[in-house]
């Protein structure tokens, strides 16, 4: 359900942030399971697309980090470079019921796998079996594939779960928060344990949930540095120097 009110908006992105933030600082082999097929990270300035991707990415180049962000604000939409795209499914998934089905118990090793044959049955048996079958208008059903077959024609419908109706469709929302980017790594000094460095940062992120934090998804992270370079400075100088 979407928030009716702008402080729901604001609780929101608020949790979705801070989940966030403490699975990048806490549970980062987690994270994955939250990101889309086509997610697109941009740490600053460096562009990975692609749930493996980017989970290999923030493994290997991203050292633990701690994030020290004001409050997450809603907006209409993030993004700045032409690699900033967000694809979201087009159809809903369609589940199958044997997914949603118990796990079956592990037989015994011990055991054998198939029943020894009983000594004296013979063909007539099974014979026998079908005629009755037939007199009392039953199909004959004599193969493990002819009763899949059977079984499937008489109830088709119940093979494959559609999603219900009333489940929304996919609502993609926005967040950005400014702050800075704490990174720790081990230290090379004997009277140091880890060396610490601040680099100011927006983070904004792309993400789509609807009743729990726990179940959303996200599609695009922008980690932007917020630190204006020489050449972008530049413009600024030339303006407040005084006219001749």
């Amino acid at each position: 359900m979407d928030p009716s009110t702008e402080e729901d908006k604001l609780t929101e992105a608020e949790n979705l942030k801070d989940f966030f933030c403490d699975l990048m600082e806490n549970s980062k082999q987690y994270v994955k399971y939250y990101f889309s097929d086509d997610i697109v990270l941009d740490w600053f300035g460096q562009t990975v697309k692609g749930q493996k991707n980017v989970s290999a990415f923030l493994k290997v180049n991203v050292t633990p980090v701690k994030h020290y962000f004001s409050r997450a604000l809603p907006a209409n939409s993030i993004g700045f470079r032409d690699t900033h795209v967000i694809k979201t499914p087009k159809y809903p998934r369609r589940i199958l019921r044997s997914f949603m089905s118990p796990p079956r118990p592990c037989p015994n090793k011990s055991l054998p796998r198939t029943p020894k044959k009983e000594p004296g049955a013979s063909g007539s048996v099974k014979k026998n079996q079908e005629k009755r079958d037939v007199e009392n208008h039953r199909p004959v059903v004599d193969s493990a594939m002819k009763k899949l077959k059977f079984s499937h024609n008489v109830d088709a419908s119940t093979e494959v779960l559609e999603m219900e109706n009333d489940v929304p469709e996919v609502n993609v929302k926005y967040l950005t928060t400014e702050g800075y980017v704490e990174f720790r790594r081990p230290s090379i000094k004997k009277l140091q344990a880890e060396t610490k460095w601040k680099r100011p940062a927006k983070l904004h992120i792309a993400y789509s949930y609807n009743k729990d934090v726990k179940d959303s998804t996200i599609y695009l992270i922008i980690y932007e540095g917020n630190m204006k370079c020489r050449r972008n400075l530049l413009k600024d100088f030339e303006s407040g120097e005084p006219e001749d």
